[in-house]
């Protein structure tokens, strides 16, 4: 049950990082001259290291298995955003891109994960 916490934190952690972040993203493009061309970018490195802290914020406390649990810790998170995603949007696909993403924000849990475990 208390690694069950862990990850929920672990998650919880990761949705705010990801809000305060995307808000602050929103916040330089809304006040500065920056293009809105860089938007996917942002996002997918945003969404990258939030679920890499999720992660290693889970493993660390956990103490045992980081890259089980950060994969884990990555996989919610990304299937919870896609959800949100598709109730979002009217017409929702999933294409090689979001496929590439869902790797990517999972592997980089992974990663988190293991450096959570393995952090002093």
């Amino acid at each position: 049950m208390e690694k069950t916490n862990h990850i929920l934190k672990g998650l919880g952690y990761a949705y705010i990082l990801t809000l305060a972040t995307l808000l602050i993203y929103n916040l330089i493009l809304t006040f500065t001259d920056m293009s809105g061309s860089s938007i996917a970018m942002a996002s997918s490195v945003i969404t990258t290291v939030s679920s890499a802290f999720g992660g290693f914020y889970a493993t660390k406390h956990i103490k045992e298995k980081g890259l089980i649990y950060g994969l884990l810790v990555g996989l919610v998170y990304i299937v919870l955003l896609i959800l949100l995603v598709c109730l979002a949007k009217d017409q929702f696909i999933f294409d090689m891109g979001m496929l590439y993403k869902t790797l990517l924000v999972s592997l980089s849990g992974g990663i988190g994960g293991v450096l959570g475990v393995n952090f002093k």
